[in-house]
């Protein structure tokens, strides 16, 4: 009906005015149903955004203004100097996640100072300055590609200094978790779950909540802390591993309640994520997950989802409301086409690096906020340029022989099409029953959550 492709993208692609005469053309092949004509008989999930602040306690501001000096200094034998940049990010994101979070880092960086002071080790690579966090393949990816540090003679004056101020950071951390009171951003949890529970119930939504942290170490934390706060058994763990106690009574007990059936695959992996899955549907009140859960994995009947860490990329926040808010999408165009977003052009690692940039840059609320400006232009101009030169291509392509394959005469299309139809119409026919229970399933399926986004 449409030539081949290049003809396709010519006559359509971009081509406003265009859009309803397609439509037509594909109505008797397609049908698209939008949210809008179906919201009488299917509740669509809404999101209700809320945002639950809170203020650090005075040693809790005394940790991060002395981590984030000690990621300053001109001088440095604790961040490698080829993944300066990289390890300086990476910290600032457990940093902002929890105490737990960094005070393992910072423990791991004093061992290889107190090492280099020996000239027992001169090199520390990212992966084992992380330990066991979940950073993802991109920071893997950047890390490879920084090189290796190159042997350099040690100023044993700066790198003592260097040693002292480290352990002073270390030494606030630890007095931080050993006091009796809890953390600031931890006690803001709390009430964010009594806000979302309650907003729930009163729109008789699923009781379940998942709460997306980047760091490991955060996660365990806050396993402890919840279920120490009227949580106990409430709780799933969900992260890349899954390998911990409690993740592997509920892997074990899973087994043996579906054994024999199809829902086993067989691979370890892909079970356990299944079995935590089910676990919080059936059981769990709370999810708590790592990035892991971020892709690949259907939580619509979850109703809050809380970001207890905040992604730079707000790509990674779409990616994490998606696992809940299944039919949010606006459609518009013929088949739906979603707006341009930031993470087309900047992805992953990328847009991190320029937003750490900023805050290793300014110095003053002003600066920051004239950096993120800045950056914000920037992008939407590499958005438009990069429309631009995609349209340009198309034109570069468009072959003018292709209006020879779209005279197609008219009689051929009225037998191809009387052909294709008595085609369809009769494997319809065939399967009405089926059909007919696919949809009862759907709209089941599709009238259980409204998922309410909360941010920390």
């Amino acid at each position: 009906m449409f030539g081949d492709d290049k003809a396709f993208r010519q006559q359509y692609t971009g081509n406003q005015a265009k859009q309803s005469e397609l439509k037509q053309r594909l109505k008797g092949f397609a049908q698209r149903t939008l949210r809008k004509d179906v919201l009488e008989y299917i509740k669509y999930t809404e999101r209700k955004p809320i945002t639950v602040r809170f203020t650090p306690e005075v040693l809790e501001k005394q940790i991060y203004d002395s981590v984030s000096v000690f990621l300053m200094r001109d001088e440095s034998y604790a961040l490698p100097k080829q993944q300066r940049h990289l390890t300086g990010l990476v910290i600032r994101k457990l940093l902002a996640s929890s105490t737990p979070a960094v005070l393992n880092t910072l423990e791991t960086i004093r061992k290889r100072l107190l090492d280099l002071q020996e000239n027992t080790q001169t090199e520390l690579p990212l992966e084992d300055m992380i330990g066991e966090e979940e950073m993802g393949s991109d920071y893997a990816e950047a890390a490879s590609e920084s090189g290796d540090n190159e042997n350099e003679v040690i100023d044993q004056k700066l790198l003592a200094d260097e040693i002292n101020e480290l352990e002073s950071i270390i030494e606030r951390a630890e007095q931080h978790l050993s006091k009796d009171s809890d953390d600031a951003k931890a006690t803001a949890l709390l009430s964010a779950l009594e806000q979302g529970f309650a907003q729930m119930n009163k729109m008789d939504a699923s009781q379940k909540a998942i709460i997306f942290t980047k760091s490991k170490r955060t996660q365990d934390y806050l396993f402890d802390f919840l279920s120490r706060h009227g949580f106990q058994d409430r709780l799933v763990a969900f992260s890349g591993t899954n390998n911990d106690a409690n993740a592997k009574t509920i892997y074990a007990d899973w087994k043996k309640a579906n054994a024999g059936s199809t829902k086993i695959t067989g691979s370890a992996q892909i079970d356990k994520r299944t079995a935590l899955i089910d676990h919080f549907r059936e059981t769990a009140d709370i999810m708590i997950a790592t990035e892991a859960a971020a892709e690949g994995v259907n939580l619509q009947f979850c109703s809050l989802l809380i970001n207890y860490d905040l992604p730079w990329n707000p790509q990674r926040v779409e990616q994490r409301i998606g696992r809940c808010h299944r039919y949010g999408q606006k459609f518009d165009g013929v088949f739906g086409s979603s707006d341009e977003i930031l993470g087309k052009v900047e992805v992953g690692i990328d847009i991190e690096k320029r937003i750490y940039a900023i805050y290793e840059t300014c110095r003053s609320p002003e600066e920051i906020d004239a950096g993120f400006t800045q950056l914000q232009k920037e992008c939407e101009a590499a958005i438009k340029a990069k429309l631009q030169l995609t349209q340009e291509k198309l034109l570069e392509h468009f072959d003018e022989d292709i209006h020879t394959l779209l005279k197609t005469q008219l009689e051929a299309a009225e037998q191809r099409l009387g052909k294709i139809s008595r085609w369809v119409l009769g494997t319809v026919t065939a399967s009405t029953s089926s059909m007919r229970r696919l949809q009862m399933k759907l709209i089941v399926s599709t009238c259980i959550s409204r998922p309410l986004i909360m941010r920390l």
